[in-house]
């Protein structure tokens, strides 16, 4: 190792002060705890009197490297956290992104003039951006990460049959396989700009669901963007309905407002905690996909205003309460906004994956005050911050057409129009019967 080593560098040396000069201005060598400090600083975390994080221990890991730093009295994590893109971008200015390693010098073919051999290495380095990961146990941890998180993930039957219960795939993380369980954490809130990622979401949750439990998911879908996201699901058996507009959301809701009144007052008479012990299998999902659409707040039409208002009632207290009784709300939104978000909706609502947003103030609207990552997730379709207990990064599986096709085709059931418009009229009509009522407070 030695005597290569010393043929490297007589070899460098030989290629003369261009070699140096070069290698300087490319940043090779620099200490990337240094530049941590650095940023920090530039970015304000200072404690008035001048007081700095301090190195702790550098501990390197399978493809990143961890930083502990003491944080000084005076600032916190969450400090660090609204920095986090700040310092994620230092570290990747192009002078400042490479580390050139004993790996690196191997390759060299040292019979050749090693200067454009290093200028290539030197090229494939500057391709790559390398992420960063924010924890606190006491101490400030900085994981820095050689290279980034895939940016594309195809679903594959494997993610399903490591699935239990109700639990459906999300994607991957740094950690490792994410998924989601709703009998555990009922209610999701999906945001996300336009070609993000959301529809493509959703379409694995319902395949997903429908996989992995064909007799005992239902759907109720509100596709209030013209009814084309979700074309593929409408004659599968699982599906309830696919409400297309405001007029036909209010009446879907309006069924299941009359299911839950059932029920509730079922486990009432009978003394039942949930719907776990009351032994139901069955769960009904509710997704609404996109929330503008049945916002209230600005329309100007009389009637189509009561009817956004009634479907917010309705919404809120699904998000309440139905969660016990086996309904599970999907609330989606590409403009995340209060109007658009309901109070009651977030807050009763523990999971949140949120793509990427445009501005720091709509990431907050979602996932909490202080938490800005979605405005600074890169531009890749499927990049997201999944939250609940604790906040991932993740990227999420993307479920192909043929995937979809091939998942539904066994659940398909044809229905001519004349069925169609019968079984709707049915429903209208055992929902007009039923007698319940009930009542919910405007908010």
């Amino acid at each position: 190792m030695h005597s290569l080593l010393i043929e490297i560098f007589t070899s460098l040396a030989m290629g003369g002060i261009a070699a140096t000069t070069y290698l300087k201005q490319s940043g090779i060598g620099t200490d990337e705890k240094e530049k941590i400090q650095r940023i920090a600083k530039n970015a304000g975390l200072v404690t008035k009197d001048g007081k700095q994080i301090r190195i702790h221990r550098r501990t390197k890991g399978d493809g990143f490297t961890e930083y502990v730093f003491q944080i000084p009295l005076g600032l916190s994590f969450a400090d660090f956290q609204k920095k986090k893109h700040v310092f994620q971008d230092g570290l990747n200015i192009k002078r400042s992104t490479l580390d050139i390693s004993l790996a690196d010098l191997k390759t060299l073919n040292l019979r050749e003039n090693p200067i454009p051999q290093l200028k290539q290495i030197i090229s494939n380095k500057r391709k790559i951006r390398k992420e960063i990961e924010l924890e606190f146990d006491g101490m400030l941890k900085f994981r820095v990460y050689n290279s980034p998180l895939t940016d594309f993930l195809p679903f594959t039957d494997s993610m399903i049959s490591r699935c239990n219960g109700w639990e459906i795939p999300v994607g991957v993380s740094r950690t490792g396989f994410v998924k989601h369980d709703f009998d555990a954490v009922p209610h999701m809130v999906v945001a996300g700009a336009t070609r993000k990622g959301k529809s493509a979401f959703l379409k694995l949750l319902v395949s997903s669901l429908i996989a992995r439990k064909p007799d005992d998911v239902r759907f109720t879908i509100l596709d209030l963007k013209g009814g084309l996201s979700f074309a593929k699901f409408r004659d599968v058996k699982q599906v309830e309905t696919v409400a297309k507009s405001p007029d036909e959301a209010v009446e879907a809701l309006r069924t299941i407002r009359n299911e839950l009144n059932s029920r509730l007052e079922h486990y009432l008479d009978n003394g039942i905690e949930d719907v776990r012990s009351a032994g139901i299998n069955e769960r009904h999902f509710v997704i609404v996909d996109e929330a503008a659409q049945i916002a209230s707040a600005g329309e100007t039409d009389r009637e189509t205003k009561k009817l956004k208002v009634e479907c917010e009632s309705i919404l809120a207290e699904i998000a309440r309460v139905a969660g016990a009784l086996g309904y599970r709300l999907i609330f989606c939104t590409q403009y995340a906004t209060a109007d658009t978000l309901p109070r009651q909706v977030k807050q009763n609502a523990d999971a949140k994956l949120c793509f990427k947003l445009q501005t720091e103030i709509a990431s907050q609207v979602v996932l909490g005050e202080g938490e800005t990552d979605a405005a600074h997730l890169p531009l890749i379709p499927g990049r997201a911050v999944y939250m609940t207990d604790r906040k991932q990064i993740v990227q999420c599986a993307y479920v192909s057409n043929d995937d979809i096709d091939r998942v539904i085709g066994p659940n398909i059931n044809i229905r001519s129009r004349k069925e169609e418009s019968t079984i709707e009229t049915s429903a209208k009509e055992r929902t007009a019967t039923r007698g319940y009522t009930l009542i919910v407070s405007e908010t």
